[in-house]
């Protein structure tokens, strides 16, 4: 978005550390990240080990239409659980919860961490659930491969940017393509009409942010069969914005190359939003946001969202709502272009306003309201034109003498709460009542005779300045002290 780097710097928290400056220099490197790797198989009741320490275990299977949110059975368990094993000794059950998205006919798991296990279990897969398969990831000690090129000296420089393009995150995008390099979702674009907010009901406190995007895009995109990642944007808990889906051309890197995100999830030259795959049936025109984390009051890792998480979050709604002209406030009738098909919605919404689910968690859900107002706030704050102030006298290049009333007019689509006059940066008084118009006495006795600068700075309730100079002769003024010579 135009202001995105603006507002994502803003909206750093304490604790974030901000690195040190990079000069470019030298020819292009490679940036390279972990290769994921993956092992999926059938669910079976005993023990699975794996090849490479596991980072995360996710649990799918197919389902008849309209019962994907369906909680099969009661109980702490109703999908299932799942347990881990470390140096030869087993962990708890983790009950498994439903991702943040699911497609029509499937239901699938959020992604588990397993901390470097060394095998996992499956247990209580319900019934009725169809060719039932696990898939366990690693995407931090994989062969590096390339993710893309940065400039001579950047490798170390992507902690210094609010946001991360698909190549700062270590997109492999040949999982984008089948075997004969076909892309399996080629980008569709469609006017933004509603935004949707998600969790992605992986673990809260993350170690590691962009392994954990990385395990969700191979989730999605080869798992779950969508092709990408389901999401147009991702938020880490540290307010960092993650571009998901992939738009027909590569993003300009936050951390190298001195992109700001408005090149994410938009077709290049218009406004136009990719079609992305987190709410089935409902994609076409609708953008999904998703916090990284799990956010309901039960089962696995229950927390509220962090405040920096919320606070990215409101930011890039309001980027995104001004950018598609979306009352924050306002329930839609949000049409389908694809098919046709209307449904009543929040413009800025949760999943839970689509289907039966428990995304994005009752935690992020209850917070909504309060995000649409914030967000609002935010869009009239970035819509508010600064002050126009004019010095009116003297004018501009006129000579002065004895005591000289300095006069300002100052305007502004909200209001302006003061205007500050000045000589030479010295202060000659501060205006908050601008009735009779904005003003203040100068004895220009008390100035260096020759030529002096005025300015008047007008600032209005939204803490946004203006300011205007104008530059006068004093004549008769106190001598201007000469330095001595030798």
């Amino acid at each position: 978005m135009r202001r995105l780097l603006r507002i994502l710097v803003h909206a750093v928290v304490v604790g974030l550390v901000v690195s040190l400056a990079v000069v470019w220099s030298g020819p292009a490197v490679a940036r390279t990240v972990p290769e994921t790797l993956a092992d999926a198989r059938p669910v079976q009741t005993g023990e699975v080990p794996t090849d490479f320490s596991i980072d995360y275990v996710g649990v799918l299977w197919d389902t008849p239409a309209g019962q994907e949110h369906a909680a099969e059975a009661s109980g702490a368990e109703p999908h299932g659980a799942v347990r881990l094993r470390h140096d030869g000794r087993w962990g708890p059950w983790t009950p498994l919860i439903e991702d943040g998205v699911t497609s029509r006919g499937q239901w699938a798991s959020g992604l588990v961490p397993a901390a470097d296990a060394e095998a996992y279990q499956v247990r209580g897969i319900p019934a009725r659930a169809v060719a039932a398969r696990a898939v366990a990831m690693n995407t931090t000690d994989g062969p590096r491969t390339t993710a893309g090129r940065a400039p001579g000296g950047a490798a170390q420089a992507l902690n210094s940017s609010q946001c991360r393009s698909r190549a700062d995150w270590g997109a492999d995008e040949a999982l984008r393509h089948d075997g004969a390099g076909k892309e399996l979702l080629a980008p569709q674009f469609y006017d933004a009409q509603v935004t949707t907010v998600h969790h992605t009901a992986t673990r809260n406190g993350d170690p590691d942010p962009a392994a954990t995007v990385r395990a969700i895009y191979r989730y999605h995109a080869v798992d779950q069969g969508f092709g990408d990642i389901g999401y147009q944007y991702l938020v880490d808990e540290f307010g960092i914005v993650y571009e998901g889906r992939w738009s027909g051309t590569a993003s300009t890197s936050c951390g190298s190359e001195g992109g700001n995100g408005a090149d994410f999830a938009h077709e290049t030259g218009t406004d136009r939003m990719v079609t992305g795959a987190h709410v089935g049936g409902w994609n076409s025109g609708n953008l999904g946001v998703a916090l990284l984390g799990d956010f309901t009051d039960r089962r696995r890792f229950p927390a509220d969202p962090k405040p920096a998480a919320v606070s990215s979050l409101k930011d890039l709604l309001a980027e995104l709502a001004l950018r598609h002209d979306l009352d924050p406030h306002a329930t839609v009738t949000y049409v389908n272009p694809v098919n046709g098909t209307q449904r009543q919605v929040p413009a800025i919404g949760g999943h839970r306003d689509y289907e039966a689910t428990e995304c994005p968690g009752e935690r992020l859900y209850a917070q909504l309201p309060t995000i649409r107002l914030h967000v609002a706030d935010r869009m009239a704050a970035a819509a508010d034109d600064p002050p126009e102030v004019a010095l009116t006298a003297p004018a501009d290049g006129a000579t002065v003498s004895g005591t000289v009333q300095v006069t300002a007019e100052a305007v502004d689509d909200v209001a302006v709460e003061q205007v500050a006059l000045a000589v030479d940066g010295a202060a000659l008084g501060t205006d908050t009542d601008g009735a009779d118009g904005w003003s203040a006495t100068w004895d220009t006795s008390t100035a260096a005779g020759g030529i002096r600068t005025l300015s008047a700075t007008a600032t209005d309730s939204a803490g946004q300045t203006s300011t205007d100079l104008v530059e006068v002769t004093v004549a008769g003024g106190r001598p201007s002290r000469v330095a001595p010579v030798g």
